[in-house]
């Protein structure tokens, strides 16, 4: 009994001591308090880092297309922006995902939903 009650705890501790924790660390950005325009600030990022993929396949954000496809192909949601589904796939949710945008980027994103998703 006392020998099975020692594999048990060294099981355990095993377990504990394996666990892993990384510490990230938080990104202080600056979003502009002006309202983001997209043909400046939405698009651009469209153009560097989705169009590889997104020139052809949907939703396809070239020049000139992207508002229409986004807001036709009900990628934006104004009143739960960060449920949008144009969040949520460059927030993650997709192959290029989180790791194609920078923090800053995402943020920029985030606030153009937020602030009513304006073609301007």
């Amino acid at each position: 009994m006392k020998n099975r009650l020692i594999y048990i705890l060294g099981f355990i501790t095993l377990l504990l001591s394996s666990c892993e924790y990384k510490f990230i660390e938080p990104v202080e950005i600056e979003i502009p308090e002006d309202p983001i325009i997209f043909s400046t600030q939405i698009e651009p990022v469209f153009q560097d880092k989705c169009i590889t993929c997104h020139s052809s396949t949907s939703p396809v954000l070239t020049t000139g297309n992207a508002y229409n496809n986004l807001i036709n192909g009900n990628y934006i949601n104004t009143e739960a922006p960060e449920s949008s589904k144009l969040y949520e796939k460059v927030n993650g949710d997709h192959p290029g995902g989180n790791n194609s945008l920078s923090a800053e980027e995402l943020a920029i994103i985030l606030k153009w939903i937020e602030d009513s998703a304006e073609n301007n």
